[in-house]
C-alpha cells in the first residue's frame, strides 16, 4: 500500500514538472499568433506612413483573405489599383502560402499580391516573383511596395505591374 502511494506521488510530481517545463517554454517563446499580429501591425503602419494618400485596410481576424489591402490613389484621389499583403513570421517557408495568396488576390479583386515573410524559399536570396506573387522579407517590403505602387499609379496601359503578375 505504501509503495503504491509513493509511485502515485512520483507520477504526479513527474507530470507536474513536465507541465511546468512546457508552460515555461511557451511563455519564453511567446505566442506565435501574437508575433505574427505584431508584424502585421508594423507593416500596416509602415504603409500608412509611406503612402499617406492611399487607403490601407486591415483584413479582420477570422475573415478570409490577405492580412492587409492597399488601395492606391493617384494625385487626384482616384483609385488606381489594389495591392494585398500577407505577412508570415515563421521559421520555415511553405509553398502553400503562394497558392492561398493567389486565391486571395482573385477573391479580393487585387492587382498585385505581396508575401512578406521571415523565411524565404530556399532558392531565393532576395525578393522576387514566384508564380505571380511577390515574395520579400520585411526589410525589403518598403522598397518593393514603392516600386509596385509607382507602376500602379502611373497612366501606363499595364497598371500595377500586371506585366509581371500574370
Amino acid at each position: 500500500e505504501h509503495q503504491l502511494r509513493l509511485k502515485e506521488m512520483e507520477k504526479k510530481l513527474e507530470d507536474a514538472t513536465r507541465l511546468a517545463d512546457e508552460m515555461k517554454r511557451k511563455a519564453e517563446q511567446g505566442s506565435m499568433q501574437l508575433q505574427g499580429e505584431a508584424q502585421e501591425l508594423v507593416l500596416e503602419e509602415m504603409l500608412r506612413i509611406s503612402f499617406p494618400f492611399d487607403m490601407i485596410a486591415e483584413v479582420g481576424k477570422g475573415v478570409r483573405g490577405a492580412d492587409c489591402i492597399q488601395t492606391v490613389r493617384n494625385s487626384f484621389g482616384q483609385e488606381c489599383g489594389k495591392i494585398i499583403y500577407e505577412s508570415k513570421r515563421t521559421e520555415n517557408f511553405s509553398t502553400d502560402w503562394i497558392e492561398k495568396l493567389k486565391a486571395d488576390k482573385r477573391s479580393q479583386g487585387a492587382d498585385v499580391a505581396v508575401l512578406v515573410t521571415k523565411a524565404m524559399p530556399k532558392d531565393m536570396t532576395t525578393f522576387g516573383l514566384r508564380n505571380g506573387i511577390w515574395i520579400c522579407t520585411y526589410k525589403d517590403v518598403a522598397g518593393l511596395a514603392a516600386a509596385i505602387r509607382q507602376c500602379t499609379e502611373s497612366d501606363r496601359p499595364l497598371k500595377c505591374g500586371l506585366e509581371f503578375a500574370t
